[in-house]
């Protein structure tokens, strides 16, 4: 079984899938839900509980399933989670001048000190997104090309180093051996956006609960991933002071269960100010890569949160882009079994694990990053 686990800031979702020879996404054999309070804007506050938890999630998921875990895959998301672009560079090895990929690694690595305040920083992705051979550009593979001088522009996913030697510390609490860490917003989008969206431009935001994700693709390769310290607990509290209300109370009419009596017109004011105030946030790291309205693909929003009211109005209005809900993608692919699409990060986590197949659909999936990944893998002894 291939697990995917996310702790996020209201709840821990752990995912258990399994690939059959024939099928082409994993299939979904047990999940686990448990809302939880050991963590703040994604960061874990509790390390002994957070391991506790970590652990039963493991332990339900292999009872409910009949088999052992074979990798698992874990998800960061929290505030911190970042991305830089840095140009490295390297003099071609070979004797007869052709790019190989130890000049690619050397080339990255010389990126990698161009990234701010790296010292903190854990890299945990680091993504080539353009060539140059002595100054001239090179489209597709550059393995084999002949040249001098090896230029390679490369995103790096960084995340703070003590969040990571945190969740470092949870994860051989629990005693799991750990396959990868992953940024969230990268597997989310495994499931959730198409190649089409990821070639003509698009940006996928996950508004959580404590925690609002981005995700930006261009020419099938990601331009931008970034988080926002702003979540659907800030527009229940928002609600809540507004109409001097209880927090549970606040939340039962965000979500539009509450019997209660009030004002509907002050509510939708009250989370219209909050999401127009995450578009602005939304837009500065958007204006960051340049792409703010320029993103022909538009937004695709998913996410504990994505279902607030008027979101999709303000959404249209504020970011001046075409704007798509997630509603039903992954009960297409899951056979019915995932139908909110906060199980998405969890579920793409799972095509990610190490396979033989050459030809299985992770490998192709995984290849959408167009020539390769980098990826930082934390293994842990038992």
């Amino acid at each position: 079984m291939i697990v995917g686990i996310d702790i996020g800031s209201g709840s821990l979702r752990a995912l258990g899938c399994i690939q059959k020879e024939g099928a082409r996404f994993p299939i979904v054999i047990a999940k686990y839900k448990k809302q939880i309070d050991v963590v703040n804007r994604g960061n874990i506050t509790d390390n002994d509980e957070a391991a506790r938890l970590i652990t039963e999630a493991l332990i339900t998921l292999e009872e409910e399933s009949g088999h052992d875990t074979l990798h698992t895959l874990v998800a960061i998301g929290a505030v911190g989670l970042s991305s830089h672009h840095a140009n490295g560079y390297a003099q071609v090895s070979r004797g007869d001048a052709q790019v190989t990929d130890l000049d690619i690694d050397n080339a990255i690595k010389d990126g990698n000190r161009g990234v701010p305040d790296i010292r903190n920083k854990s890299v945990v992705h680091a993504i080539p997104m353009k060539y140059k051979i002595d100054g001239n550009d090179v489209q597709g593979n550059i393995i084999g090309v002949r040249g001098n001088k090896l230029e390679v522009k490369t995103l790096f996913v960084t995340y703070p180093l003590q969040c990571m030697n945190v969740l470092k510390k949870v994860l051989e609490k629990a005693e799991i051996r750990v396959t990868d860490i992953v940024a969230g917003p990268v597997a989310e989008s495994i499931p959730l956006l198409t190649k089409k969206q990821k070639i003509a431009g698009v940006a996928l935001i996950n508004i959580g609960a404590g925690v609002t994700s981005i995700l930006v693709y261009e020419n099938n390769i990601p331009l931008l991933v970034s988080t926002i310290p702003v979540g659907g607990e800030d527009i229940t509290k928002d609600i809540a002071l507004g109409l001097k209300i209880t927090l549970e109370e606040a939340e039962e009419i965000k979500c539009g269960r509450s019997q209660q009596s009030y004002s509907k017109r002050r509510v939708e004011e009250i989370i219209e100010a909050r999401l127009e105030d995450l578009c602005v946030k939304i837009n500065k790291e958007l204006s960051r890569i340049g792409r703010q309205e320029l993103l022909p693909a538009g937004v695709v929003v998913c996410g504990s949160s994505s279902l607030v009211p008027q979101l999709e109005f303000v959404f249209r209005n504020e970011l001046k882009l075409p704007v798509k809900i997630t509603t039903n993608e992954l009960i297409r692919i899951t056979n019915d079994i995932l139908r909110d699409s906060s199980w998405a990060r969890v579920y793409g986590l799972t095509f990610l694990a190490p396979h033989d197949n050459e030809n299985d659909v992770i490998k192709e999936l995984w290849t959408s990053f167009t020539t390769r990944v980098k990826k930082l893998v934390l293994q842990f002894l038992p």
